[in-house]
């Protein structure tokens, strides 16, 4: 059985329309701790792990083993930050506390060595809405958003070893109010392109390797931002904010018939970017692990951990503060320091060709100062999703 014209068209145009959906999942850095269901249970470790359509988003390799699938989830995100100045009394909370942010997911067979699929998900993003601004003690705002659909190929080599590539077509939203103090009130978007590529290697019946290259997507600036940027001190001469670039392998494992173990270590490139080389980020290793235990055929559970010391630190004084702003200042309007991620997840079998997914994750605060100012920044978050995957092979 596959999908046939009018579910195929549907899938396309759910996916063409979530494009401009919004959503600010800042974990490791500005990006999501996974992509889809099924991973984020893992603590987001998917590169080798084809468990739904929406695999192809890690590592589009892997869409040579969903067959005609369709993936659809839906995640709340719940973050808390702030920045603080406890020597004086003062702590600043963000009012912005929950992010909607969808996902869907299509791939399908043409023959035995060659799929194809479609997907779109989050971009990444950061969000922090103050009452009281660090810089000037007035309200302040900035929320970067959005969403890239990525056209993907896989080919099978044979039945042990796949390769695929995804076209990343991105777009994003950027808004900012008062930053820095400049009492501005600004709002822009763009579009950009880039690659994804993958390639997934079967070894035995229980261990799978893959490798991940996504580099750095080809963003335009947007223009209020870089009128902006521009007239600070050593200037970086390309604003625009996008993804670094990034390297993965992953690996399963199966122990016995109903345990699988799933490892990722992935690079995040953040002085690739000169936006945010210019604010004081540092290149960035996170590691995700994850196991899945199936006691039935119907029933799937699983639990994870994603960890990576946070890109910004104290006692850093990027370009942007000219030697007198840390990066711990500079960064309270995106204070994306959070490390340990905690994850747990669920998948059932209504049939042979359905599945409900869902995940729930956690992390812990976690607070960046540094011995020059009397700031920190602090990120706690909280996040669950639910997302349906059929799938026919």
């Amino acid at each position: 059985m596959s999908f046939n014209k009018s579910k195929l068209a549907l899938a396309v145009a759910a996916a063409a329309g979530l494009t401009f959906s919004s959503g600010a999942f800042a974990t490791n850095g500005i990006l999501q701790a996974g992509n889809g269901m099924v991973a984020h249970g893992f603590g987001g470790a998917g590169l080798s792990n084809a468990g739904e359509a929406a695999a192809g988003m890690d590592n589009p390799a892997l869409i040579s083993q969903t067959g005609d699938a369709l993936g659809v989830g839906w995640s709340i995100f719940m973050p808390d930050r702030e920045w603080a100045a406890p020597a004086f009394g003062i702590t600043a909370k963000s009012d912005s506390k929950m992010f909607s942010i969808p996902q869907v997911a299509f791939t399908s067979k043409i023959n035995d060595s060659l799929n194809w699929g479609i997907m779109a998900y989050a971009l990444g993003g950061m969000n922090t809405d103050y009452r009281t601004d660090l810089f000037s003690g007035n309200p302040s705002t900035v929320d970067l958003s959005g969403m890239i659909v990525a056209p993907t190929m896989s080919w099978a080599l044979n039945k042990n070893i796949s390769f695929g590539g995804s076209l990343l077509i991105a777009y994003e939203n950027f808004r900012g109010r008062n930053v820095l103090g400049s009492g501005n009130a600004d709002e822009g978007s763009t579009t950009g392109y880039g690659v994804k590529l993958g390639a997934d290697w079967k070894i035995t019946d229980g261990i799978a390797v893959s490798a991940m290259v996504q580099p750095k997507i080809s963003m335009g600036e947007i223009t209020w931002w870089k009128n902006f940027v521009s007239t600070a001190p050593n200037a970086p001469s390309d604003t625009a904010l996008t993804t670094p670039n990034e390297f993965g392998i992953g690996s399963k494992f199966a122990i016995g018939k109903n345990v699988d173990i799933l490892a990722d270590v992935l690079y995040y490139q953040w002085t690739s970017v000169d936006v945010f080389k210019f604010f004081g980020w540092e290149d960035q290793t996170v590691l995700k692990l994850g196991a899945e235990f199936r006691p039935s055929d119907k029933l799937a559970l699983r639990a994870g951990l994603n960890y990576g010391k946070s890109p910004i630190q104290g006692d850093v004084l990027p370009p942007a503060g000219g030697g007198f702003a840390t990066a711990v200042m500079l960064n309270s309007y995106f204070p994306a320091v959070s490390e340990y991620h905690f994850t747990v997840g669920m998948g059932y079998k209504m049939d042979k060709n359905m599945a409900f997914n869902a995940y729930y994750l956690y992390s812990p605060k976690t607070t960046i100062s540094d011995s020059i100012t009397p700031v920190e920044i602090s990120m706690s978050q909280n996040a669950f999703g639910l997302g349906v995957n059929y799938q026919t092979k």
